[in-house]
């Protein structure tokens, strides 16, 4: 309204003019025109102020929630003031006193704003969100998803705004990276018949919480783990915390067990790498080197080496088989004389 008087006070300046028994110069009309001229509306600059990641660094696969901020960047309302006093030459003194005042508020509604979905799946975005006053902030949060693989996305943030007289005013169009990283490693430190340590190791670039370690006997009876899940807590980004287990055998012989951690990197649930741990039998291994070594003296008593066979040896070896075979031969002849001498001596009687 302001805007339409200062305009309806300039146009009757100009009649009153061209209807006044004065003579008024053309020279003199186009200066107070250009006087009262009022420049264009000026538009609300609504810009990504900040943006917030929770987590900050998100895993392979998950689920985050990033917080954008906009920001109405003129910090009060625009007043323009049109202020004309002139004297007209030639009028005897005829003074033109004209004063208008016009007012923007400089709010900004914020029609649509959304993510471009690429690598990450976005699940929600914003329409009609409402109206920025001048140097005011609005948080709008979108829930986001990574990608299975690891790297550096730029997620690509839009926005259209208009003024409150529905024109359209200068849009965002934003990049926010993303790092998509980070695992939990567990490695084996000592191996006790009583006793298992393991080392866990935040790679990642965040924090991680609930972390527990977990132990599971696979392939022995009578073998238990005290306890069986080790809670840490919270592992900062970069630092390893160690967790120790107590074992107990019921049998002596030898088990293997399978260790995994457990953690959280936000509201997602991860697991690390297993690792597998065989835990020896101390008993178990005196028995088998006593048995072994039985077994090599008993060997080395039974063991007889076997001579080279020379010409000598072979020659007295056939002379001891031929002389033994004519023994035969003539014990043979003799009983078969003395059964025919029996034979023809009852015959003779």
């Amino acid at each position: 309204m302001n805007k339409l008087k200062a305009v309806f006070f300039c146009l009757l300046f100009v009649w009153v003019l061209f209807y006044s028994t004065n003579t008024v110069f053309a020279d003199d009309i186009d200066d107070l025109l250009n006087k009262c001229a009022i420049a264009p509306n000026p538009r609300p600059s609504v810009m990504v102020y900040d943006y917030e990641l929770s987590p900050e660094t998100l895993m392979p696969g998950d689920v985050g929630v990033l917080t954008i901020t906009l920001k109405n960047m003129q910090d009060k309302p625009i007043e323009k003031d049109v202020d004309i006093r002139s004297e007209i030459k030639g009028t005897g003194g005829y003074v033109i006193d004209i004063d208008a005042e016009t007012r923007f508020t400089m709010d900004a509604y914020i029609k649509e704003a959304y993510i471009v979905e690429r690598e990450f799946k976005v699940y929600n975005s914003y329409s009609s969100a409402g109206v920025l006053g001048p140097d005011s902030k609005v948080d709008l949060a979108f829930k986001i998803k990574a990608p299975s693989g690891e790297g550096i996305h730029m997620l690509k943030f839009l926005a259209d705004i208009e003024d409150m007289e529905g024109k359209s005013s200068k849009g965002i169009r934003y990049f926010i990276p993303i790092v998509v990283t980070g695992t939990v490693n567990l490695l084996l430190q000592e191996v006790f018949e009583n006793e298992v340590s393991l080392e866990v190791i935040n790679e990642g670039l965040s924090d991680v919480n609930g972390v527990y370690v977990v132990a599971t006997v696979s392939n022995a009876r009578g073998v238990e783990c005290q306890p069986e899940r080790v809670y840490i807590g919270k592992i900062k980004s970069g630092e390893s915390a160690i967790a120790v287990f107590k074992v107990n055998k019921t049998e002596e012989r030898e088990s293997t067990t399978v260790f995994k951690a457990v953690y959280k990197n936000g509201i997602n649930k991860h697991e690390s790498n297993p690792v597998c741990v065989i835990i020896p039998c101390l008993h178990c291994e005196e028995e088998k080197r006593e048995q072994e070594e039985s077994e090599t003296s008993f060997s080395a008593l039974t063991v007889t080496a076997t001579p080279t066979p020379t010409l000598s040896s072979s020659s007295s070896s056939t002379s001891a088989l031929k002389l033994t075979d004519f023994g035969a031969v003539f014990a043979f002849v003799g009983l078969f004389v003395f059964v025919v001498a029996v034979a023809f001596a009852k015959k003779k009687r």
